[in-house]
């Protein structure tokens, strides 16, 4: 085997993790594979000493570890995509700094499994969900939006909101995002959209099919303290900045399907928020609960479903009282 002939790259991006990106490190490090791989970790100005394990790290496994020290931080959207542009491999792996590998053959099992099917464009598996201390979760577990069951993901597991597999468990083969450059070359925010988890799954259904090989191959890092660093703790509450943002990704994502081709639709979704709205009245002032309902409605693709929904609600509030 060459040495040059990088069969898989992992890309890192990781930003003020110093408590947890030398457990994600230590996960890739220890994989057991038959094939050269690479980690590309960008390291993003952070101002604890997660720059300092990197460093580490890097030295200590110099044909493994490729860091990248950012001079100013460039945000999540930015440094994935300069990672990307450094990537050797066939296939890419995605990896947070805050989240690890539980399964040392995890590489070794979707490299297998896309080598025999060409037609298949990622792999993924499943995950464990932990807290800030490395304890599991099985409670949340039973609530993510992960595909649970091994086997093809749907475009109608996709409208109920539930993703091939967590990011950590992902495997795409790296030809397809050249592939999907040019479809997207003329979308608005096509660009930034794909470095979102789901915006990537949405891009890929227009390219070919996704896997997931049933196993518990990572751990998700769910966290809740917003100084920890972890993903979770900044985007996973109920309030009113992320359910805007989260309204406007579905319907953003609806309007690049129909560029790519194919048909989306969101609307049982927007009908569990329209739910889930009218069941915690009261945690949002009344000017932004009219701002998210009146953000659902004009979403809606079929109005009658909104105003079916709106009278369920009422009937449901005459009843309790």
């Amino acid at each position: 085997m060459e040495s040059n002939n990088v069969k898989v790259s992992v890309i890192v991006a990781t930003y003020n993790q110093e408590k947890y990106i030398g457990h994600t490190l230590e996960s890739i490090v220890t994989q057991n594979v038959n094939f050269k791989f690479e980690a590309l970790v960008g390291e993003d100005c952070s101002n604890d000493g997660t720059a300092k394990i990197v460093k580490e790290y890097a030295e200590k496994y110099p044909d493994i570890i490729v860091p990248y020290f950012r001079e100013k931080n460039l945000g999540m959207y930015a440094n994935i995509p300069e990672l990307m542009t450094h990537a050797k491999g066939e296939y890419i792996a995605f990896i947070e700094g805050d989240d690890y590998w539980i399964d040392d053959n995890k590489l070794q099992k979707q490299v297998d499994f896309l080598d025999s099917h060409p037609d298949y464009v990622a792999c993924f598996g499943k995950c464990i969900i932990v807290d800030e201390n490395d304890v599991r979760h099985p409670e949340k577990e039973d609530y993510n939006a992960f595909k649970r069951e091994k086997g093809d993901f749907t475009i109608r597991e996709f409208e109920q909101y539930i993703l091939p597999g967590q990011t950590a468990t992902s495997m795409y083969r790296k030809v397809v995002y050249g592939q999907l450059q040019q479809k997207l070359s003329q979308l608005k925010d096509a660009t930034q959209i794909m470095q979102i988890d789901r915006g990537q799954v949405l891009c890929m259904m227009a390219i070919g099919k996704m896997y997931n090989l049933g196993e518990d191959v990572a751990a998700y890092r769910h966290v809740t303290n917003k100084e920890s660093g972890s993903w979770s703790s900044q985007n996973d509450y109920y309030g009113i900045k992320p359910v805007m943002q989260y309204l406007d990704g579905m319907k953003q994502m609806e309007k690049i399907a129909s560029a790519l081709g194919f048909e989306l639709n969101f609307d049982e979704r927007r009908t569990y928020e329209l739910n889930k709205l009218y069941a915690n009245m009261g945690t949002f002032s009344k000017e932004d609960t009219d701002k998210i309902r009146q953000k659902i409605k004009e979403d809606y693709n079929t109005k009658q479903k909104y105003y079916k929904a709106c009278l369920k609600n009422v009937f449901k509030g005459w009843r309790r009282t």
